[in-house]
């Protein structure tokens, strides 16, 4: 009975596909918004909103480096050609400019 629900609940889920993420945060709690961009019309269109706790954000993030170590492991390392996706600022950045 418990494997017919995991296998349930994975039907459920929504999955998309990103190749953006926007990061903010406030003290209280940290906020994803992936979404897809497109090179040809130079538009990202934000798609979903994570909002999770600080302690889930960091659990996230090792969760994250330990997978990634696996990952290249098995296949190589991972080349990231342009850090377009990993530069862009977060929404307290860009108020800070926008204030000075």
């Amino acid at each position: 009975m418990e494997e017919q629900d995991k296998e349930t609940q994975i039907e459920r889920i929504k999955t998309i596909y990103s190749n953006i993420v926007r990061i903010g945060h406030t003290p209280y709690e940290f906020m994803f918004d992936f979404g897809q961009f497109q090179p040809e019309g130079k538009n990202a269109f934000m798609d979903v909103r994570i909002i999770t706790s600080p302690q889930h954000a960091k659990a996230i993030l090792k969760a994250l480096k330990g997978n990634i170590a696996i990952y290249e492991e098995k296949y190589g390392k991972i080349n990231i050609e342009t850090d377009q996706d990993n530069d862009e600022d977060t929404d307290q950045q860009q108020d800070q400019r926008r204030k000075s």
